[in-house]
């Protein structure tokens, strides 16, 4: 330790000024609890969790697809997504398999320019191999207990929309 090195005044290492953060955090959580419940009753397995980000979130697995509910800047933003896991496994040749891929992310950003809409994207997901698809709502609070249904009525879509991008690949 360099004996010349000094401070000027100590560093106040509290976590007081993380109250007001504590606040925010723990309105969001009780928030989200009537949206749990919706999705629910809608007959999901819904789970409240802190995400990645340091954000409460109310998550289901699906068949159809994945969502994600959280407080947003006025209302839920509801986020679902699905996607088509090793759409070329089948391929021997790693290195053409790699190529097609390459060709796909290449391809994905004019396809969603061109065909999807504002709240769409399609991008290429690294963990499945395989094309994913988003879509993005934002929901009113006054909603919350109309989430599950939302959700339930919504989620065809996301098929829908793999379908809609993986015909436009011409590999």
């Amino acid at each position: 330790m360099d004996d010349d090195f000094q401070l000027d005044r100590p560093i106040d290492l509290t976590i007081s000024s993380l109250d007001e953060d504590i606040d925010i955090v723990e309105r969001d959580k009780q928030a989200l609890e009537p949206v749990r419940e919706s999705l629910a009753a809608a007959g999901f397995y819904a789970y409240t969790t802190y995400d990645d980000q340091q954000r409460w979130t109310v998550a289901l697995d699906d068949e159809a697809g994945r969502v994600d509910v959280r407080v947003g800047m006025d209302g839920y933003h509801v986020e679902m997504w699905a996607s088509s896991p090793g759409i070329f496994a089948d391929e021997e040749n790693e290195w053409k398999r790699r190529a097609q891929q390459r060709l796909v992310r290449i391809m994905l950003p004019n396809i969603a320019r061109g065909h999807l809409a504002e709240n769409q994207h399609a991008v290429w997901d690294e963990v499945d191999q395989g094309i994913a698809v988003r879509v993005t709502y934002e929901l009113p609070f006054t909603r919350a207990e109309q989430i599950g249904q939302f959700v339930r009525q919504h989620l065809p879509e996301l098929e829908d929309l793999l379908t809609l991008v993986e015909s436009q690949i011409e590999i």
